[in-house]
C-alpha cells in the first residue's frame, strides 16, 4: 500500500498544532468567560494577577492575563479527596472518559481548506488531521460518548446529588441529539455529502454576488435551532441542569476535586471548541472569508486550493469563527436564567424535535423540486405553521400550582 507521506506528515502537524492550540486556549477562554461574567453584570473581574514572575514591576497586571496559569496551578497542588464509598475504578475512569471525546472530536475539520504547495514531491494537501468521507457522521458519534464519563462519574461517586445529575445529564443529551441530528440531515440533503470540506466547499461563492452562500442564510432556522442543541449537548447555561448548583449542589462532579475535576471542566470547554467549529462547518462557510476574498483574489471568490499564505488566512479565519461563537455560548450563559428540567424536556420534546422534523421534510421538498434558493422561505413557512399550532397543543397539567397549606393565606384555618 502506497502512503502518501506529505499528507501524512501535514497532518500529524495539524494534529499537534491544533491540540496543543485548543489546550493552551482553553485557560483562556475561562478568563473570558470570568470577564463576560464580570461585563455582564456591571463588575471589574480578574485584573489582578500579572504575568510579571517577580522580573517586572509588581503595578504590571496585564489585565489579569496570569489568572489561567494561577488557576492551574490551585488544581495541581489541591488535595486530592477520593470519599470512601466510592467504586475507585470508574471514579478515576469517568474524568478521562468525558475528557477524551472532547479532544478527539475535531479531528475531522477542514481547518486550513486545500493547501497547493507548488512542490512536485509535496502536491497538493488537505489541511486536516484526518479526510474522512464520513466526517459529519463521525463527530456525532464521538459527541455522543461524552456522556458515558458523565454517568460513569455520578453512578461511581455513591452520592445522591451526584446521581440525580447523571440521569439528567443522560436525558438531556439523548434528547437534544434527536434534534441535532435532524438539522444535520437538513444540511447533508442540501450539500449530498459527508465529507466536512464538501460542506464547506458548499457555501463558497456568493448570491447577486454581494450575500455569502453561507448555509445560516438558507436555512437560519436550523442554525439557531443547531446553537441550542449545541449548548444542550454541552450541558452549558441555560441548560446545565446535570451540574445545577442551587439543586444537586455540583451534579456528577460533586465529589471530584483537583485535577479529576479539572479533566471535567477541561472537557466542556473542549466540547465547546469542537460544537462551535461543528457549527461554522455547518452554517458559517468554514474558512471562507466574505467579501474580503475579492480584494485578496483579484475579484474572483477565495479558491479551495491556495498557497502556504492563503492556508494561513484560511486556518485564522476559521479559529476566528471558533472565538467569535464560544463568545456566543459564553454571552447567552450570562444572560439567560436556567431552565427547569421539565422545561428543559419539554422544549426539546414537544418543540424542537416536531419543529425539526417538520424542517427535515420542507428540505427534502425543496431540495426534490431542485428549489434550494428558496429554502430561507421554507424555514419561515415553518416558523409560521409553529407558531399557529402551538396554541393548540395540550399544555399539560400545572407544575406551579399552589399547594395549600393549613394556616397560610392560600388555605386558612376554618374556624
Amino acid at each position: 500500500m502506497d502512503i502518501n507521506w506529505p499528507q501524512l506528515i501535514v497532518s500529524a502537524a495539524t494534529i499537534v498544532v491544533v491540540l496543543h492550540v485548543n489546550l493552551m486556549i482553553v485557560p483562556y477562554v475561562i478568563l473570558l468567560e470570568r470577564k463576560v461574567a464580570s461585563w455582564t453584570q456591571d463588575r471589574v473581574g480578574p485584573n489582578r494577577v500579572g504575568l510579571t514572575f517577580g522580573l517586572l514591576p509588581n503595578h504590571w497586571h496585564m489585565f489579569g492575563l496570569g489568572q489561567p496559569l494561577a488557576d492551574g496551578l490551585k488544581f495541581l497542588v489541591k488535595e486530592d479527596f477520593n470519599p470512601r464509598a466510592v467504586d475507585k475504578m470508574l471514579f478515576f475512569a469517568a474524568p478521562v472518559l468525558a475528557v477524551v471525546p472532547a479532544m478527539i472530536g475535531w479531528a475531522v475539520i477542514p481547518w486550513g481548506g486545500v493547501w497547493d504547495t507548488g512542490s512536485e514531491w509535496w502536491g497538493v494537501i488537505k489541511v486536516t488531521a484526518v479526510d474522512a468521507n464520513i466526517g459529519v457522521i463521525y463527530i456525532l458519534a464521538i459527541g455522543s460518548l461524552a456522556v458515558y464519563g458523565l454517568v460513569l462519574g455520578a453512578w461511581a461517586s455513591n452520592n445522591k446529588f451526584s446521581f440525580f445529575g447523571g440521569l439528567r445529564a443522560t436525558a438531556q443529551m439523548l434528547s437534544y441529539e434527536i434534534p441535532m441530528g435532524l438539522i444535520v440531515l437538513c444540511v447533508l440533503l442540501m450539500v449530498g455529502s459527508t465529507h466536512a470540506a464538501e460542506i464547506v466547499n458548499h457555501q463558497i461563492g456568493y448570491w447577486f454576488g454581494v450575500i455569502p452562500q453561507w448555509l445560516i442564510f438558507q436555512q437560519p432556522l436550523a442554525a439557531v435551532l443547531f446553537v441550542v442543541c449545541l449548548l444542550a449537548e454541552a450541558n452549558r447555561a441555560p441548560f446545565d441542569l446535570a451540574e445545577a448548583e442551587q439543586e444537586l449542589v455540583g451534579g456528577y462532579h460533586t465529589e471530584y476535586s483537583s485535577m479529576k475535576f479539572a479533566l471535567f471542566f477541561l472537557g466542556e470547554y473542549m466540547h465547546m471548541i469542537t460544537g462551535a467549529a461543528f457549527m461554522a462547518v455547518m452554517f458559517l462557510g468554514g474558512w471562507h472569508v466574505p467579501w474580503l476574498d475579492y480584494a485578496l483574489y483579484g475579484g474572483s471568490v477565495q479558491p479551495v486550493e491556495t498557497g502556504f499564505l492563503g492556508m494561513l488566512l484560511k486556518f485564522g479565519v476559521f479559529f476566528g469563527k471558533v472565538i467569535f461563537l464560544m463568545f456566543v455560548m459564553i454571552w447567552i450563559r450570562w444572560t439567560i436564567p436556567r431552565f427547569r428540567f421539565d422545561q428543559l424536556m419539554k422544549l426539546a420534546w414537544r418543540a424542537l424535535i416536531p419543529i425539526s422534523l417538520l424542517l427535515l421534510m420542507v428540505t427534502g421538498v425543496l431540495v426534490y423540486l431542485r428549489l434550494e434558493n428558496w429554502l430561507w422561505l421554507g424555514n419561515l413557512g415553518v416558523i409560521v405553521v409553529g407558531l399557529g399550532i402551538a396554541p393548540l397543543i395540550p399544555a399539560g397539567p400545572s407544575v406551579n400550582r399552589r399547594v395549600p397549606l393549613a394556616g397560610s393565606r392560600f388555605s386558612p384555618i376554618e374556624e
